[in-house]
């Protein structure tokens, strides 16, 4: 085999992978662990992740509900759809807003009413 004097490459881009219909990326779970270590300080102990099944397409696809110290009740869940990120109030089942990322959504919870 002889060395090539040729001066070509075939290059290959990265395509951005698109977000599947209702699923969180990897990327956005990253980000939730991240708003995790400082919920802390704004009254939220706890947060979970549910994933309904590949089969179903769901308006609701991934989301996480956010938990105040001893509550057996989701305070706030976050859920991904419509190529974006809903907030509701799991008490009464009230969507408050969408915003285009995770990130958004997750700054727009407001700290844990101190209990009386």
């Amino acid at each position: 085999m002889s060395a090539s004097n040729s001066n070509s490459a075939v290059i290959l881009p990265f395509a951005r992978r698109e977000r599947a219909a209702n699923r969180m990326t990897t990327r956005d779970r990253m980000v939730a662990l991240e708003w995790s270590d400082t919920a802390r300080d704004m009254g939220y102990t706890r947060m979970a992740f549910d994933t309904s099944t590949p089969d179903d397409e769901p308006e609701l696809g991934d989301f996480l509900l956010i938990y105040t110290p001893d509550a057996m009740w989701a305070t706030w869940g976050v859920g991904c759809c419509d190529s974006g990120f809903i907030v509701w109030r799991a008490g009464d089942g009230a969507t408050i807003s969408w915003h285009p990322t995770l990130q958004h959504a997750l700054n727009s919870i407001p700290p844990a009413l101190p209990r009386a």
